[in-house]
C-alpha cells in the first residue's frame, strides 16, 4: 500500500504478478483503493464511537444493578438506583434505535420513501398538535392558515424530521423561552426553482461557531455537561431525510440567543386542484 502525500491524498495497492508467457515473466501493477480505504477508515471509527457511545449507559446499569445485589438498601435508595437503571436503559435504546434508523435511510437512500403530495402548512398543524411538550411549557404556535404550501414528501419521515426539530429546541431552551415556527415560500425563477422553507427559532442556550460547524457529527453534542439527554445522531438523521427530499438545512445561532434551524424543500409543481370549499380534488 503506498499513500500519495498531497492536496488529495491517494492510497495506491501495488502488487507483483507473475506471468506464464514468453515475452513477460512480471507485472507491476497499481490499483486506486482511495475510496475501499477511506470507507473502512469511517466504517472503524464509526463503530468505535458507537461501542463507546453504548458503553456510557451500559456501565452505569450494570454497576447499580450489582451494588443493588450485593448490598441492601432502603426504598428510597433502591428506588433512585432503579429510576438510574430505567433512565440508562431508555438511553441505550434510544440510541439503537438512531443507530439503526440512520443505517436504513443511508442503505435505502430514500427508496423506502412514500412521496406524495402534502401540503406543508396543514401537516405542521398536526405535528404541532401531536408534539407532547415537557411540562408547564406551551406548545409552539402553529402557523396561521393560509393558502397551501405543496411539497412532494413522506408523510412520516417529514414529520420526523420536524418532531426531532421541535424536541431539540424544547430540550435546549428554558421554560421561560419562546419557541417559534414561520413558513414562506420562495416562488421560482429562471436560475432556481420555488421553494418552501419551514423555520423553528428557539431562545434556549445557543451554540459557538465552533460547536456550529461540528453539528450533524455522528455523536457530537454541543452540551457536554449530561443535563440533557440526546444520542447525539439527531441532527446526522434530520441532515440525511431533507436531503434525500432534495431540499437543504441551514443552522444558525448564537450563545445564550438561541438556534433557528430552517429547512428548504422544494415546492411541488404538481400541487392538487382545490375542491370549492378548500377540499383537494380528484
Amino acid at each position: 500500500m503506498i499513500e500519495i502525500d498531497g492536496a488529495h491524498k491517494r492510497v495506491l495497492e501495488c502488487g507483483l504478478r507473475i506471468s506464464d508467457t514468453e515475452t513477460v515473466s512480471q507485472i507491476l501493477y497499481f490499483r486506486d483503493v482511495t475510496h475501499e480505504t477511506e470507507v473502512d477508515r469511517l466504517k472503524s471509527e464509526f463503530l468505535s464511537t458507537a461501542a463507546h457511545e453504548l458503553r456510557t449507559p451500559l456501565t452505569s446499569i450494570y454497576g447499580f444493578a450489582e451494588l443493588m445485589l450485593t448490598r441492601e438498601f432502603d426504598e428510597a435508595d433502591r428506588r433512585d438506583f432503579l429510576g438510574t437503571i430505567v433512565r440508562q436503559s431508555e438511553l441505550t435504546v434510544s440510541i439503537l434505535n438512531e443507530l439503526l434508523d440512520l443505517v436504513r435511510i443511508e442503505e435505502r437512500r430514500g427508496k423506502d420513501f412514500i412521496m406524495e403530495c402534502v401540503d406543508l402548512r396543514e401537516l405542521l398543524r398536526e405535528i404541532v398538535a401531536g408534539f407532547r411538550t415537557p411540562a408547564d411549557r406551551p406548545a409552539p404556535a402553529a402557523p396561521p392558515r393560509g393558502d397551501p404550501l405543496w411539497v412532494r414528501a413522506d408523510r412520516r419521515k417529514l414529520t420526523q424530521a420536524v418532531s426531532n426539530v421541535l424536541s431539540n429546541a424544547y430540550k435546549y431552551s428554558s421554560a421561560d423561552d419562546r419557541v417559534e415556527i414561520d413558513l414562506s415560500e420562495i416562488p421560482g425563477d429562471g436560475n432556481a426553482p420555488a421553494r418552501v422553507c419551514l423555520r423553528i427559532r428557539d431562545e434556549g442556550i445557543g451554540m459557538t461557531s465552533q460547536q456550529l460547524a461540528r453539528l450533524g457529527e455522528r455523536f457530537y453534542r454541543a452540551d457536554t455537561s449530561g443535563n440533557i439527554p440526546g444520542t447525539g445522531l439527531g441532527v446526522s438523521i434530520l441532515r440525511e431525510i431533507i436531503q434525500l427530499h432534495g431540499g437543504e438545512m441551514a443552522l444558525a445561532s448564537e450563545p445564550g440567543a438561541g438556534t433557528t434551524v430552517s429547512l428548504w424543500l422544494p415546492a411541488d409543481s404538481q400541487a392538487p386542484a382545490l375542491g370549492p370549499e378548500g377540499t383537494t380534488g380528484s
